[in-house]
């Protein structure tokens, strides 16, 4: 035993034969009761060791799925055990050999035409409340997506704003400080409700005004006129009102003397402060100077420069021929525009003009005018110089442009008998060089074109005085 690191211990037993059987008992016994002890051991130690798992969004979803599933499997097994339990057994405990009676086999089968209908009953209502769960199921994941979806989008707002204000800045706005002096200021105005000099006496509201001679009198520094005027409207409605109360209608000759009265009281006479007429009202030659700056003011016309002449007011008192009048009445203009008013009479002296005026408001017009009247002194063209070049060249950006202002040219060009000629892209050079060297008093011509047929000589400008840029600012620039 000493030698030896296993020994083993064989108790008392009655019969010899039986040592050896029951020291194996013995042995296996305690050999079980210790491996049993390990594997309790080891549970608890796995037990103490075990961790919290974090499970993700889907791992929660697929698990909430399968409780779901077990519980509606659940459900239906009950109710499969419930209608079982209902079912009358087939096989009857004890056979009877005499044929049943016909009131026992008609209760039996109305027993079973009733246990069938609560059968279908309930599945209908299982499969019913089966659905309303589903349903339910799926509200609450589509609310709790579009939560998870809002939440997300909110997150990555914040995040972007982070970033920005990261890299850019933040913009907090800065905190108004109010001065002392602005805080304690004492406010020197009168409000509404601290206004106690009114009196809501009706006779000091609307007090009566005095008649001076009946309705016939004056007051000192006032117009008289209207006074008069005034005085007239008073009487007339006295008198509709007297004749109202008496229901007499009015006569002709006190109509005809209250119109008297009127026209009258409408009247200067010497003793009226007379006011000056507006200068609509006036000739060309009754206008001043403050009429003239009135006249500007009204029509927002600003000149820069000397010498300048008076802008003209209708298209009568312009100094065009009778053939451009008519033209001009022909298309349609029954009065001018501001910067026709401006343009025209120095467009008539041949001098130097910027105009500056907004799209569509006549600019066309404001130098088409004054160059037919230019054109108009010129000799006309011949075989001697009508290969020598136009007259006179307008010069516009864009090719639409350009024929806008041909189609405006050749309309008020209808009774003077000038040709008109464009050289616009997307045309034949040949045929328009071919136009020019035929004869022609104006071109109408983009810049680039112009410039081409300089070049190739299929237009020269020997004997052309007068040059407009029509979006001048958009050219230069």
């Amino acid at each position: 035993i000493e030698s030896c690191s296993c020994f083993l211990i064989i108790p008392s037993c009655n019969h010899p034969s039986d040592h050896l059987s029951c020291g194996l008992k013995s042995i296996s016994q305690t050999d079980g009761d210790g491996m049993k002890r390990s594997v309790d051991d080891m549970a608890a130690k796995a037990d103490t060791n075990k961790q919290p798992v974090f499970l993700t969004k889907d791992q929660r979803e697929q698990l909430a799925l399968q409780r779901r599933k077990e519980e509606i499997a659940e459900q239906k097994r009950r109710a499969e055990q419930l209608l079982l339990q209902n079912r009358p057994s087939d096989s009857p405990s004890t056979t009877n050999t005499t044929k049943p009676s016909s009131s026992d086999h008609d209760s039996s089968t109305r027993h079973h035409h009733r246990s069938s209908r609560d059968r279908d009953r309930d599945r209908d209502r299982d499969s019913e409340r089966w659905n309303r769960d589903r349903e339910r199921e799926e509200e609450q994941k589509a609310r709790e997506r579009a939560r998870l979806e809002k939440l997300a989008e909110r997150e990555r707002e914040k995040e972007l704003e982070s970033i920005k204000e990261q890299y850019l800045g933040s913009k907090k706005p800065k905190k108004r400080v109010i001065k002392p002096s602005e805080k304690f200021r004492f406010s020197f105005d009168w409000e509404n409700t601290e206004d106690t000099s009114r009196d809501m006496n009706s006779l000091y509201q609307n007090p009566h005004e005095a008649r001076l001679l009946f309705g016939r009198g004056f007051r000192a520094g006032m117009d008289r006129r209207e006074q008069k005027k005034l005085a007239a409207k008073k009487e007339k409605d006295l008198r509709d009102e007297i004749r109202k109360k008496e229901g007499v209608e009015e006569k002709p000759e006190e109509a005809a003397a209250q119109r008297l009265k009127e026209e009258a009281a409408d009247m200067y006479d010497t003793f009226d402060m007379r006011v000056d007429r507006h200068w609509s009202d006036k000739k060309l030659e009754e206008m001043t100077e403050r009429d003239w700056r009135i006249f500007r003011e009204d029509f927002s016309i600003s000149y820069k420069g000397s010498k300048i002449p008076r802008p003209m007011r209708s298209w009568v008192e312009s100094k065009l021929s009778s053939e451009l009048l008519k033209a001009v009445e022909r298309a349609g203009y029954k009065t001018p525009s501001p910067i026709q008013m401006a343009a025209i009479p120095l467009g008539l002296q041949q001098r130097d003009v910027i105009g500056i005026a907004e799209t569509g408001s006549g600019k066309t017009a404001a130098f088409v005018l004054p160059m037919l009247t230019y054109i108009t002194r010129l000799p006309p063209l011949g075989e001697e110089n009508e290969a020598e070049g136009p007259y006179a060249v307008v010069m516009a950006p864009t090719r639409e442009l350009a024929q806008q202002i041909e189609d405006e040219t050749v309309k008020f060009a209808h009774y003077l008998g000038i040709k008109v000629v464009s050289i616009v892209g997307g045309q034949s050079i040949e045929e328009q060089g071919f136009k020019i060297r035929q004869g022609c008093e104006v071109v109408i011509a983009t810049p680039g074109r112009l410039i081409d047929c300089l070049e190739r000589r299929y237009a020269v400008l020997n004997q052309c005085n007068y040059v407009v840029l029509d979006e001048a600012d958009r050219m230069i620039d």
